[in-house]
């Protein structure tokens, strides 16, 4: 009799195939979520509203619109952008000198309007766009269209995201920042400014994760609140602020996902990633690459 633990390595090959395409979605998704908090230390709540938003706005080019669900991808983006700067200004710059309660209330206060205001226009009924985008085949193995593009343009994406802030003089004024607010503002930075960006980045992000997330799988206005708790575990476990450590954290959260599913019943994997979760933190308190900006 052969033994569960040993699988064919073809199952195997499968389940490794399937991790990192999941693994890359929960990294991009908690993307924008690192960087707001790397820059502003700002536990940003409303992060799964933003995703959702994202979902919509591809929801509504495609069937209201009637034009072609790929167009909605850096649709979503920009509105998510828009979005972010728009509440940054209006609803966090008021209280980022204020106490840390007072921050994350206001994001609450964002998720609740944002989710409320797009389950009047759209309902809370579940919507699924009709694309199917197939599979492909290698030696046995199933990959999923889908989410292998989905993975493609948040491997580009994360690459850009690292040059921008690394090669840019934008990109090295919020990184600048990122280290220290208060020596920033000393040598001239528009900290105000750069939280704005900063923000608007983060909530682009999860616009542009949110689209790539209705070619995956179908979506409702609360979706965003299950990708919100993957996404606050993804960052922590590989480093508050840490791009690097978002990307690892993520494929790690993925993998064990579905190596979880695959081995243990009901939602025990869950519990499995939550054990991970809590062993690295007790190794390593600020996660995997925790104090890095980079």
């Amino acid at each position: 009799m052969s033994n569960p633990l040993f699988l064919d390595p073809t199952v195997l090959a499968q389940l490794v195939v399937l991790g990192v395409l999941l693994g890359g979605i929960y990294g991009f998704v908690a993307l924008g979520l690192t960087i707001i908090f790397g820059v502003m230390e700002v536990v940003n709540v409303a992060h799964g509203a933003f995703t959702v938003v994202g979902m919509y706005t591809v929801w509504y080019v495609s069937n209201t619109l009637g034009l072609s669900p790929l167009l909605g991808i850096p649709a979503a983006a920009v509105v998510l952008f828009a979005l972010g700067v728009l509440i940054q200004r209006t609803a966090v710059a008021p209280v980022m000198d204020g106490p840390e309660s007072g921050k994350f209330l206001v994001t609450i206060a964002v998720l609740i309007i944002l989710v409320a205001l797009v389950e009047i226009q759209f309902t809370a009924t579940p919507r699924q766009l009709d694309v199917d985008l197939g599979s492909t085949g290698v030696r046995g193995v199933y990959v999923p269209d889908g989410q292998l593009y989905a993975l493609a343009v948040a491997a580009v994406t994360f690459a850009a995201v690292w040059l921008f802030l690394q090669r840019t003089h934008t990109g090295r004024t919020i990184r600048g920042t990122a280290d220290s607010r208060l020596s920033a503002a000393y040598v001239g930075v528009d900290v105000a400014r750069v939280d704005a960006l900063t923000f608007g980045l983060g909530a682009g992000l999860a616009g542009l994760a949110g689209a790539l997330i209705t070619f995956v799988q179908p979506f409702d206005p609360y979706l965003g609140n299950e990708y919100l708790t993957i996404a606050f575990v993804v960052v922590v476990l590989g480093g508050l602020g840490s791009i690097p450590g978002t990307v690892v954290g993520g494929l790690l959260v993925g993998l064990l996902h579905v190596f979880g599913s695959f081995y243990l019943p009901g939602s025990w994997n869950n519990v499995l990633i939550l054990l991970v979760f809590i062993a690295v933190l007790l190794v390593r308190p600020t996660g995997l690459f925790g104090g890095s900006h980079d």
